[in-house]
């Protein structure tokens, strides 16, 4: 509903003589225009970012999300509407605000709502009974808690930012850059609405990869899309969705946004309404991006355009995501199912084999289970992959694939998985994930234990796949489950505090054949046999 259709609704409700204060008390945007409310630098504006309006007054949908470019005021949009709430007495409870990081949280709390509070003190300053606290503000009755969702150290057993949680209630949480975020502690945090009422949850982020965090939630959402009219035809363009179709190169060497409808009209992203895709949908979710951005010299239609085209540093993903609020990964961050599946022989699945063979197994609920042995001519060659129950059924598979090597899953199931490795010495390891390790595995015969950097060692099975070094069972159901698994697994490049760049492989959905193929690829390569001759490896030609 636009603002204007907002305004009339009240006005039908209750009269031209209340108007005011019901739309004061409901509408967060209404308020924010009309107390003429002056943030940082600025008046909080109408003019340009016409696509607020309805974000900051949806109120009909518990939970929201929004995908969302860089610089485009959405965190802005819902600090506000969650100051608007507490005045208002719409969260008794409190609103947690959770930023990636507790140094995140601090400095918006200082150089964002700080200047809200000083600059209004009729509208917002004369509600706060506590401003002493950074990231605590008393609001009327209620409190305002900007908090960091990464757990960074621990504290009595306990992560830190867990202990900062344990007794903090709320009505409402608003996770601020969702995808970079620790998800346990985002489950935590939905925890603290457990007595809640309200328990509005709003997730808020720049896109990263696809399949990932605010591009899933966006993709269960109503889908809502910033339609733009042209004036000339009256159809509607989605900028996001039309890119790069939906600007044009002028002779003059500028760029306009132009209407895909008629192709004959520049369009103005004020004109543009909210329409959702899948309105009965149960979450409310939004995609705008930097194209729908007026009044900025940096990005303009012509200089997105301009990234996208020859991206700066060749980092398109970054132009992917900040600039036009799309997820992005790279082809070789990610397999893909089709090409996984291009590397299947025309073999069934091997109930036994004569060996020498090697197995990784992950463990879960189940046991996921992935049986290779060398081949001539290849890396290796994937015979059987199922899904077992108990442990003991690993024995057996053991015994009849004369397996000579096996890595585990240390976890969950430790001591389950100890036993197993001393009923067969010498030939099992349980595998440990740790990032500092580097370099080469560190194989402990002793403790009956591998460990591995998890990029490092994910990056080695995973090239045997993109150079088309491993051969696969032909394809089948438990082939394509496997492919699944493969191709849920995606390798995004972070950046820490001090600025520095480094990949990390983030789960997208179900595993557990990944791993177990990583395992298998482990035992494979270390094992090294003593007369190369004495071995009947397979020399299958595929």
């Amino acid at each position: 509903m636009t603002p204007e259709e907002e305004l009339k609704d009240v006005i039908k409700r209750v009269g031209e003589d209340n108007v005011y204060s019901v739309i004061y008390r409901e509408f967060p945007w209404h308020w924010a225009v009309y107390s003429k409310l002056r943030l940082q630098a600025c008046m909080f504006s109408t003019t340009g970012m016409e696509y607020q309006a309805e974000i900051m007054n949806e109120n009909k949908k518990r939970k929201k999300c929004a995908l969302k470019g860089a610089q485009m005021a959405i965190s802005t949009s819902f600090m506000l509407r969650s100051v608007h709430g507490l005045i208002n007495g719409k969260y008794p409870k409190g609103v947690i605000y959770f930023f990636p990081t507790s140094d995140d949280a601090s400095i918006y709390s200082k150089s964002q709502l700080q200047p809200i509070i000083s600059n209004n003190p009729g509208a917002v300053g004369s509600f706060i009974k506590d401003t002493d606290a950074v990231e605590v503000k008393r609001i009327n009755d209620a409190v305002l808690y900007m908090r960091g969702a990464k757990a960074t150290r621990k504290v009595q057993d306990q992560k830190e930012s867990s202990t900062k949680l344990k007794s903090i209630p709320g009505d409402c949480v608003v996770f601020d850059e969702y995808d970079e975020m620790d998800f346990a502690m985002v489950l935590l945090a939905i925890e603290r609405m457990a007595d809640s009422k309200v328990a509005e949850e709003i997730y808020l982020s720049t896109p990263t990869i696809p399949d990932f965090g605010i591009d899933k939630l966006y993709s269960e959402s109503d889908q809502r899309l910033w339609m733009i009219k042209c004036k000339k035809c009256g159809k509607y363009t989605c900028l996001e969705e039309e890119f790069p179709n939906c600007l044009e190169k002028l002779p003059n060497g500028d760029v306009i946004r132009l209407c895909q409808r008629c192709r004959d009209s520049e369009i103005f992203p004020q004109d543009g309404r909210w329409i959702a895709r899948y309105p009965d949908r149960e979450m409310a979710g939004w995609w705008i991006s930097q194209l729908n951005k007026v009044g900025s010299v940096i990005a303009t239609p012509k200089k997105i355009l301009e990234a996208y085209e020859n991206p700066p540093e060749g980092r398109l993903e970054e132009v992917y995501n900040s600039k036009l609020a799309r997820a992005y990964v790279a082809a070789h961050n990610r397999l893909g199912i089709a090409e996984i599946l291009s590397l299947c022989s025309n073999y069934g699945i091997a109930s036994d084999d004569d060996g020498p063979c090697f197995m990784g197994v992950d463990q879960g609920n189940k046991l996921h289970v992935v049986v290779g042995k060398k081949h001539y001519g290849k890396r290796g060659q994937l015979i059987h992959m199922d899904i077992y129950k108990d442990f003991e059924e690993l024995d057996r598979l053991m015994r009849i694939f004369n397996v000579q090597l096996c890595v585990i899953d240390a976890t969950p199931n430790t001591h389950s998985a100890r036993d197993f490795a001393k009923r067969h010495a010498g030939r099992v390891y349980l595998s440990f994930y740790q990032e500092h390790q580097k370099g080469m595995y560190r194989w402990d015969e002793s403790n009956m234990t591998v460990a591995s950097n998890r990029t490092e060692s994910l990056d080695a099975s995973q090239n045997e796949v993109m150079t088309g070094g491993i051969v696969f069972p032909k394809e089948c159901e438990i082939m394509r489950i496997f492919a699944k698994h493969l191709h849920n697994v995606a390798k995004k490049l972070e950046e820490d505090k001090r600025h520095n760049l480094r990949y990390k492989y983030l789960k997208l959905g179900e595993d557990h054949f990944r791993h177990a193929y990583n395992y298998e690829c482990m035992a494979r390569t270390y094992f090294q046999p003593t007369v190369f001759d004495d071995l009947d490896f397979d020399g299958v030609a595929i």
